[in-house]
């Protein structure tokens, strides 16, 4: 001990850990703490220990260095647009009505009034149709403000909240096909974009929802759909401004 040291090292012993039906011990190899006085400057230590020095379970770690991790800038408000994929055959499959289904609507809201309570860094939200946009505040550390984590957080919890809510709004339905959400995340770096960018949705909204209804009134009077398009492209080429018929626009807020 004097004269070389102690070493403290994870040796492996040979340890009884249960007995067979007959009464013989069950032995495995396990890493035991020991202390020990030894050479370690000659290769004999080390050649019987080689374990020690090798990474073992962990060699792999090297592996996360060649992950590409994107921070969202700071200062930026955060705004993460959720839209259904493929919802026209998904409406289609469970009957929603058409133009507008209001109960479709309300699941919707319903599943973004979750998200809020969900993540409490989310200040506002907008939605209409198949999709909604949610504003994070501005100093948010959600996830380190990694945006893959994000993403997939938000698309899959307001896909599982959708999914849990629909029996509550659509109790004789089955819902045969799952619904598929997306994400993309948007940054915006003062309030007055983010301003802009909702008013941006909720133009789009009336206009879709315009469309929308004059197409569903033409084929609900007896036009073909293909006919009902092409009399609308028509139409909405050479006007500029049309009345307004339904705006389905959805706004949730904190209080």
């Amino acid at each position: 001990m004097f004269r070389k040291g102690s070493s403290v090292y994870r040796d492996k012993v040979e340890t009884k850990v249960k007995t067979d039906d007959y009464g013989n011990p069950i032995k495995r190899i396990r890493l035991a703490i020991t202390v020990s006085n030894l050479d370690i400057i000659g290769p004999e230590f080390w050649g019987k220990h080689q374990y020690i020095l090798q990474e073992g379970k962990y060699r792999y770690e090297y592996v996360k260095k060649f992950d590409d991790i994107r921070r969202l800038p700071c200062c930026n408000w955060i705004v993460v647009r959720i839209s259904a994929c493929q919802f026209d055959k998904f409406s289609l499959i469970h009957s929603f009505d058409k133009p507008n289904d209001e109960t479709a609507l309300s699941l919707m809201n319903a599943s973004a009034s979750l998200m809020m309570e969900q993540f409490p860094d989310i200040i506002f939200g907008y939605g209409f149709s198949n999709e909604y946009s949610f504003v994070f505040q501005e100093n948010t550390e959600l996830y380190q403000r990694n945006e893959r984590l994000i993403l997939s957080s938000c698309s899959s919890w307001f896909t599982s909240f959708y999914m849990m809510k629909w029996k509550e709004y659509f109790p004789s339905k089955e819902l045969v096909q799952p619904p598929k959400f997306e994400a993309e995340v948007l940054c915006y770096p003062k309030p007055k974009i983010v301003c802009d960018y909702l008013s941006w949705r909720q133009a789009e909204c009336h206009n879709r929802n315009q469309y929308n209804t004059c197409f569903w009134m033409l084929v609900k009077s007896g036009e073909d759909e293909n006919k009902a398009n092409e009399i609308l492209k028509v139409f909405f080429h050479h006007l500029n401004i049309f009345p307004i018929l339904l705006i389905n626009s959805l706004v949730i807020c904190c209080p």
